[in-house]
C-alpha cells in the first residue's frame, strides 16, 4: 500500500523509458512505482538485418521484456498492465495468454508484479489476472477510465470483477485514468464519489496526462507549457482540504496520453522536453534533413542543434537544475560541452523522461513533507 506520497509514471516500456526508469538514483526510486505497458511494435517485424521482415517469436519477446524489467526495475513492485496488446497477440503456443506467459517468466525472476485490469477487459485477460494472483499472491491493480466510472452499471460491475477475482477491495489498487487533460473533462469529483467505498482501497491514484500531442504548436527556440496535470491534482488533493481521500498522482512524464506511435519515416524537430516547477519547457528546433534526399540540407542545421539547446538552457540558474540533479540532467550538461556526438532522439527524450520523474518525485516528497 502507498498513499498520495508516492508517484505512478506511467511508461509505455520502449529503449528511452527502459534506460530512463533504470538510471533513476535510489532515493527516487523508493518514492515511485511505475505502471508499464508493453506495446504492439514490441512484436513487429524489424525493418532492417538478418532478420528483416520477420516477425519474432511472441514467447521470446515476453522473455527478453521480463527480463528488461529486471534489469530497470530490479525487485522493487509495479504495475504491468497488456492491455495495448491484448487482442493483437494471439495465445502463446494456442493456449497460454501473453500476461500468463510473462508473469510466469517474472515468477522466476522473482519480479514483484501486479498485474492491472478493467472491467471492459474480455474473459481470457480475466482469467490470466485470476491466475497470477492465485500464483503470486500480489493482488491486482484496477484502471478505470471516466466514462466507465460514469456509466449506469459502473458499481455493478465493479462489484462482479472482484467476486470474479475472489478479492476485496483492500488487495485492489484503484487507478483512474483520465489519459489525457482537457478543460471539459468529468468532474473528478463527480467520479471519486461514484466510487464504491473509496477509502477501502488499497491505494488509489489520478492519472492525467497533459503534455501536448506533439510539437506542432510550439514555435521556433522556447516554449512554456504549464503542466496541468500536475496542478489540478495539486489543487484538488493538497490545497483542498475538503478532500476525504488523497490520491497518488500519476502521469504520462512529458509524452501524449493516448497511445499512438510515431509516423514511420516522420522527420521529428530536434526538440528538448524539460520539466520545470509548474511547466514545460520546450526548446524546439527544425527538423533536420538528410542529404541524400535535399540538396538544400547542408545550409540548414542539423542534430547540432542539440549542443546550443543544451548550452543555452545550462548557462541559465533560473531554469537548469544542475547536472546533479538527476542523470537526464548529467547528459544535458555534457551536451552543452559538447562531450561525445549529439544524441538522437531516443537518448534526449531518455534524459528528459528521467529529469521529469526525480522532479515529480522530489515535489510530491516536498508537499507530503511534515
Amino acid at each position: 500500500m502507498f498513499g498520495a506520497e508516492h508517484y505512478v509514471p506511467i511508461l509505455r516500456w520502449k529503449k528511452a523509458e527502459r534506460l530512463a526508469l533504470k538510471e533513476l538514483r535510489d532515493e527516487d526510486r523508493v518514492r515511485i512505482t511505475p505502471l508499464i505497458e508493453i506495446t504492439p511494435k514490441s512484436f513487429n517485424a524489424p525493418r532492417s538485418g538478418a532478420n528483416a521482415g520477420k516477425k519474432p517469436d511472441a514467447r521470446t519477446v515476453l522473455e527478453e521484456q521480463a527480463k528488461t524489467l529486471l534489469e530497470s526495475w530490479r525487485n522493487a513492485p509495479f504495475f504491468l498492465d497488456l492491455g495495448l496488446i491484448e487482442f493483437s497477440v494471439p495465445l502463446i503456443s494456442g493456449v497460454r495468454h501473453p500476461l500468463a506467459c510473462i508473469a510466469d517468466v517474472a515468477l522466476g525472476y522473482k519480479l514483484a508484479i501486479v498485474p492491472v485490469t478493467g472491467i471492459a477487459r474480455k474473459g481470457p485477460y480475466q482469467c490470466a489476472i485470476a491466475e497470477i494472483i492465485q500464483k503470486h499472491g500480489c493482488g491486482v491493480c484496477f484502471r478505470l477510465t471516466p466514462g466507465e466510472v460514469l456509466a449506469a452499471k459502473f458499481r455493478t460491475r465493479i462489484e462482479a470483477l472482484l467476486d470474479r477475482l475472489g478479492l476485496e477491495k483492500s488487495n485492489v489498487d484503484l487507478l483512474l485514468d483520465y489519459q489525457t487533460f482537457a478543460p471539459d473533462n468529468p468532474s473528478l469529483k463527480n467520479l471519486l464519489d461514484r466510487v464504491p467505498a473509496l477509502p477501502a482501497w488499497r491505494s488509489f491514484t489520478v492519472a492525467r496526462g497533459a503534455f501536448p500531442e506533439n510539437l506542432g504548436k510550439c514555435q521556433l527556440g522556447e516554449n512554456r507549457i504549464l503542466r496541468d496535470d500536475w496542478l489540478s491534482w495539486k489543487a484538488q488533493f493538497f490545497d483542498d482540504a475538503t478532500t476525504h481521500r488523497r490520491a497518488s498522482f500519476s502521469d504520462y512524464t512529458i509524452q501524449w496520453g493516448a497511445y499512438k506511435e510515431p509516423v514511420e519515416g516522420c522527420n521529428p524537430s530536434v526538440s528538448v522536453r524539460y520539466t520545470l516547477e509548474d511547466e514545460w519547457l520546450v526548446m524546439r528546433g527544425e527538423a533536420p534533413v538528410s542529404k541524400a534526399t535535399s540538396k538544400t540540407s547542408e545550409t540548414r542545421p542539423g542534430r547540432e542543434q542539440w549542443y546550443g539547446h543544451a548550452q543555452l538552457l545550462c548557462e541559465d540558474a533560473q531554469l537548469f537544475y544542475g547536472e546533479d540533479f538527476s542523470e537526464g540532467d548529467k547528459y544535458i550538461f555534457q551536451k552543452s560541452l559538447r562531450q561525445g556526438g549529439t544524441g538522437n532522439y531516443e537518448t534526449w527524450l531518455r534524459a528528459g523522461i528521467n529529469h521529469h520523474m526525480t522532479v515529480v518525485a522530489r515535489q510530491i516528497a516536498n508537499l507530503a513533507a511534515p
